[in-house]
């Protein structure tokens, strides 16, 4: 075999253009097979990463702006909108549900700060931290006391905090509006994991101001008009189930629940993120499966391109193989001389290809600012279809040249 190997690689560099050109398809099937690996990976990757930000359990509920005709209608129909009523209705009708956080959203500004950063002023339950995994750095989070007694305190965000400098350390005091806050903690950064491909927009957290629940309605009243019966209505809801099993049995609780507190008026909107995950990643397959068509195209280009090439070579070569056939080469030796060259060719181009489509890769990571990743898997794979396309197409040439009579071919000029 070794002495197979040195001949069929002589014979390929008597003629090296033809050699290099016939592979250049092969070269290019392969680095299309590579790079639609790793964007289908990085795309999954970066959808995976957003679901555990989300978290795997957790289930959203968020209010819906109405028209004030939607508005009107939803009165009649006995509809506050999304309500800390909901809370308590969800928490006591659901055996599935594990913890439920809530926050709403302030219109209010923070006086004085950098101009760098705008913060987003939210008040929220005292286990909105847990829920969704924020981590504080300095003092602590909002406790359950400050939303009962309606303490003036506030947990930054890490990038308010470091537009105050030393005024947004724990200790010191901002003002919102007219209301003084003491500053009890500070978030860690934040490493918000959204992309091109998000499958739900999350929030900044390192440009938000987190007030205790309590202090909601006074913040709110002193900078808009309104009467404290819109002081309990919520921005966001979030329910995590007690399993993933749950999930589903929960979410179809969730729905009739607050299509009878709500008077079946679509004033919300629930969100799941394992539901939108699977659809993102039936549509991610779909778009693969476009792709790799066009990859496979290339290849079976490149192969058929090949296989001309060794039909003709074994047309040039027609005296050489009945002089080695009247030596004593049988068929098969034939078959493995031809069958060997072609597979070099073939494994040649996917070597390149490799290289060529990692360079792709990195190229589209660059340039398009995509997340692509490279395994273990997306290498083999198409190293492994360049070496098939090697055998599929290199079978008939060397079967071609194999059956030639002896005779004949000796006469061959």
């Amino acid at each position: 075999m070794v002495k197979t190997i040195r001949y069929a690689i002589r014979s390929l560099l008597v003629h090296k253009m033809r050699a290099a050109l016939s592979v250049l398809g092969i070269v290019c099937g392969v680095m299309a097979v590579l790079s639609m690996l790793a964007i289908g990976e990085g795309a999954k990757q970066e959808a995976l990463s957003q679901i555990e930000q989300l978290g795997t359990r957790n289930i959203y509920i968020k209010a819906i702006s109405l028209t004030d005709e939607q508005k009107i209608k939803a009165r009649e129909r006995l509809s506050r909108g999304l309500h800390l009523n909901d809370v308590r209705n969800i928490k006591h009708g659901s055996v599935d549900i594990d913890e439920i956080a809530y926050l709403k959203e302030i219109r209010a500004s923070l006086i004085g700060e950098s101009r760098d950063v705008t913060p987003q002023i939210v008040a929220s339950s005292s286990n909105y931290a847990h829920v969704q995994k924020l981590v504080i750095s300095q003092g602590r989070f909002i406790a359950d006391q400050d939303s009962r007694r309606r303490n003036l305190v506030c947990v930054l965000g890490d990038s308010v905090a470091k537009s105050l400098g030393s005024d947004g350390k724990p200790g010191r005091s901002i003002r919102i509006e007219d209301m003084v806050f003491k500053i009890v903690g500070v978030l860690k950064r934040y490493d918000q994991k959204s992309g091109k491909s998000s499958v739900i927009s999350i929030r900044n957290y390192n440009e938000m101001v987190f007030l205790p629940w309590g202090t909601a309605s006074g913040t709110e009243q002193s900078v808009i008009t309104g009467t404290n019966s819109s002081s309990d209505e919520l921005t966001e809801i979030i329910v995590t189930a007690s399993n993933i099993k749950k999930i589903q049995s929960a979410v179809e609780l969730l729905k009739r629940i607050l299509e009878t507190t709500h008077g079946g008026v679509m004033d919300y909107q629930i969100i799941v993120p394992q539901e939108l995950l699977r659809q993102s990643m039936k549509t991610r397959r779909t778009f693969n499966i476009v792709l790799g068509t066009i990859a496979g195209i290339s290849l079976l280009v490149g192969g058929i391109g090949i296989m001309n090439i060794m039909l003709a070579t074994v047309s040039e070569r027609t005296r050489e193989i009945g002089i080695r056939r009247a030596v004593g080469a049988t068929q098969m030796n034939i078959i493995t001389q031809f069958l060997v060259e072609c597979v070099l060719l073939t494994l040649s181009g996917g070597i390149i290809g490799i290289v060529a489509g990692v360079g792709s890769v990195w190229l589209i990571s660059t340039m398009a600012e995509w997340r692509t990743a490279i395994t273990l898997w997306s290498l083999l794979l198409p190293f492994t279809m360049s070496a098939c396309a090697g055998i599929f197409f290199g079978l008939y040439p060397a079967y071609v040249a194999a059956r030639m009579d002896p005779i004949s071919a000796l006469r061959h000029e």
